[in-house]
């Protein structure tokens, strides 16, 4: 289920930020979906599924301008307003959850039976993972801008690529990731962990990292990884 999401997101993602990839960028997310929808019996639903990215993405511009956030950020920042930016943003949640329900919806012809099985399980782990960074109004995400975790994030991104590289050692397509067996996805899932909170660990102040394990801890709650001592 952990590479079905990653494979999703990555596309969603995709189209997000589709004015900041390159051609050739946008042409690899087209390959894979082609290939997994190939692979499911449903190559006649790329365009929709398409579409769907490309809906979700408008449906997430218009809940959240990058720019304007960046300025309202930098504008409350000296004044120790950061908490008012996001619980205006976090207000609008539940539309963030009916964007991220209906891409998953919109995706579903391209899925195997088994992530249609899992589509139920995925809405609820994304809403859950909302619900986390919206705590009390956004306060986690408000402490995480203030505790410079956005520059730590930048200035680790290659140690951070790194990471992701590493745990993708040995799989070169989704066939080999749909191989993996449970226990396989949750060690690779805490192995990215430890390398990304470790890289994280590095920077000036260690509030990205402790944040960054607090969320990787909570979404590996949510999922049926067996449950580890903390």
């Amino acid at each position: 289920m952990f590479w079905k999401a990653i494979l999703i997101t990555t596309l969603a993602m995709g189209a997000l930020a589709e004015y900041q990839v390159t051609e050739d960028q946008k042409k690899q997310y087209t390959d894979m979906l082609k290939q997994y929808c190939k692979k499911n019996g449903a190559e006649d639903k790329v365009d929709e599924v398409k579409t769907s990215i490309t809906n979700f993405a408008d449906c997430m511009k218009a809940i959240i301008d990058a720019d304007t956030l960046k300025k309202e950020i930098e504008d409350a920042k000296p004044k120790g307003a950061l908490d008012e930016v996001f619980k205006k943003y976090c207000a609008k949640s539940p539309q963030l959850k009916t964007c991220i329900h209906t891409l998953m919806t919109g995706v579903t012809p391209c899925l195997d039976t088994t992530a249609r099985d899992n589509i139920g399980f995925a809405n609820n782990a994304t809403d859950q993972l909302i619900d986390f960074v919206c705590y009390k109004d956004g306060d986690r995400i408000a402490l995480f801008i203030a505790e410079q975790g956005p520059e730590c994030f930048q200035e680790k991104a290659s140690n951070i690529r790194e990471c992701a590289t590493a745990i993708r050692e040995g799989i070169n397509s989704v066939d080999d990731a749909k191989k993996l067996t449970q226990a396989e996805q949750c060690a690779k899932f805490d192995e990215l962990t430890a390398c990304i909170v470790k890289a994280l660990e590095e920077c000036s102040t260690p509030t990205p990292g402790n944040m960054a394990e607090s969320l990787f801890r909570f979404v590996r709650r949510s999922s049926p990884c067996p449950k580890k001592e903390e």
